[in-house]
């Protein structure tokens, strides 16, 4: 095949999976952001745990698997290329999937993994309302945020921001998801986690409440044996650890306060600046124009004379009276004619 890796097989290093063909790869790649490949033989050594089916390496994880999981005694060894899927499963794309780190302590504490559940549910995805407000909280639009943790299965916000950073540019990072995902709380997936614990049993006495609690219980007597502390230590180390992120997140906030406050006072000092430099150069240009003037290099302009009073108009002449006979009897005269 075309696609083959010339004998070769990719594993990614964050999730441990095996893929058989680079198109397999790159579909991953696309789908969690994830990158960070590397090539093995088909001819290396594998240990395979036929309790749990855990797939480990080498000899070190083989006995990190027995620690953690005391059920698991029997390995058989093999290679990567007995791993590969048959022909008939080969053209769906299909990879060997690893046992995370979080499915092993829900099987430890004898409870559903959420891919187990995911796997079950026909439903939309299922994004937690907590991840898209912290996305959206750092500058990144709702859609954006939904569509990186669909495209990272939901597998926190770290894997989300880096594939909204490797994706950044891409033409369609703004189209609408063909299928909407379904938005919860954390609390509500846990909850929903919660009431797979009696195997859909209608039998079940707990509710939904009991229920989660009772999953917070098992999986911290998991992680505390995983840890080697009791579960009252890992409690408190949890508590603290939650309150050293919101501790972190609030610290972020007031930084970016502090700098908007700091970006408005620079904007504000500079309109000052400028309007001062304007005033200076007016001032300049008005000395250096009376320095030309005293030195005759330069006329004033005249001054408009001032608009004078209208002459009055001359006063209507009056008719003049005869004074003497005489002229009565001319003007008389002149009348009658």
């Amino acid at each position: 095949m075309a696609s083959e890796l010339a004998g070769m097989v990719l594993r990614c290093e964050k999730t441990g999976k095996l893929f058989f063909s680079s198109k397999e790869a790159e579909l991953h790649s696309e789908e969690t952001g994830l990158k960070d490949f590397s090539q093995v033989s088909p001819e290396e050594k594998i240990w395979k745990c036929e309790e749990t089916g855990k797939v480990c390496f080498n000899q070190q994880q083989v006995d990190l698997h027995k620690r953690r999981v005391p059920e698991a005694q029997t390995f058989t060894e093999g290679t990567i290329a007995d791993l590969k899927p048959a022909p008939a499963s080969a053209s769906t794309g299909e990879a060997v999937e690893m046992e995370t780190e979080e499915e092993q302590l829900l099987r430890q504490a004898g409870i559903k993994s959420k891919k187990s559940l995911a796997a079950a549910s026909a439903g939309p995805t299922i994004v937690t309302k907590e991840s898209v407000d912290q996305l959206v909280e750092m500058g990144f639009t709702q859609l954006r945020a939904e569509k990186a943790l669909v495209k990272t299965s939901n597998a926190g916000l770290e894997s989300a921001i880096n594939w909204l950073t490797d994706h950044l540019d891409d033409a369609d990072i703004d189209e609408p998801l063909e299928t909407p995902p379904e938005m919860k709380t954390q609390e509500e997936v846990d909850a929903l986690a919660a009431s797979s614990m009696g195997g859909g049993s209608s039998s079940s006495q707990l509710t939904p409440a009991e229920k989660k609690a009772k999953l917070d219980e098992a999986l911290a007597k998991a992680r505390a044996k995983k840890a080697g502390t009791s579960v009252e230590e890992y409690k408190q180390m949890e508590r603290a650890r939650r309150e050293d992120g919101k501790q972190l997140l609030a610290a972020r906030r007031e930084q970016e306060d502090q700098q908007r406050k700091r970006d408005l006072e620079m904007r504000q000092r500079e309109k000052r600046e400028f309007e001062e430099e304007r005033r200076k150069l007016r001032e300049k240009l008005a000395a250096d124009k009376e320095e030309r003037i005293k030195k005759g290099l330069l006329v004033p302009a005249a001054a408009k004379p001032a608009a004078s009073a209208p002459a009055p108009a001359p006063a209507a002449a009056k008719p003049r009276v005869p004074k003497t006979e005489a002229e009565r009897e001319a003007a008389a005269a002149a009348a009658a004619a």
